[in-house]
């Protein structure tokens, strides 16, 4: 019998994903590329005024194969970052607690503008599982887009 994670059929999904659509957590507001010129930045998440220095914002969407997925963009004086949302040890939805991002499930933290293990789960040593996956994240013309 084969043994397959959720980290590992999440990872496996978002990596065949050509695109996202998403849209900003507790919103109905949705985001796709609006036209080919566009489609090579990758999916547009938001406008650039949305996320402020010191912001992060968590988006969630269903990518095009329909799996559930949560994008956090974090923007700092160097620039912006995108973090997979789904926690390195079994793939739950990492929640932002003040300035880190934590997981519901078994209290792993991560900080939100690298991905870095903070604790692993349960208090484990930070070494004890990996990093959040990060995404390239351009802006142009306004609008913030993630591959």
């Amino acid at each position: 019998m084969l043994n397959i994670s959720r980290r590992r059929i999440l990872q496996s999904a978002i990596a065949i994903t050509p695109g996202f659509l998403l849209a900003k957590m507790n919103t109905a507001q949705a985001f796709s590329l609006k036209d080919a010129a566009a489609a090579s930045l990758g999916s547009l998440v938001d406008k650039s005024s949305a996320i402020k220095i010191g912001k992060t914002l968590i988006y969630s969407g269903q990518s095009a194969s329909g799996q559930q997925i949560e994008v956090v963009i974090t923007r700092t004086k160097k620039g912006l970052f995108a973090l997979n949302g789904a926690c390195t040890h079994q793939g739950c939805g990492v929640a932002l607690q003040g300035t880190q991002l934590v997981c519901p499930c078994h209290r792993s933290v991560f900080k939100a503008d690298t991905g870095a293990v903070v604790n692993g789960p349960n208090g484990a040593p930070a070494n004890s599982i990996a990093p959040l996956v990060k995404f390239k994240v351009t802006e142009s013309k306004g609008n913030i887009y993630i591959k």
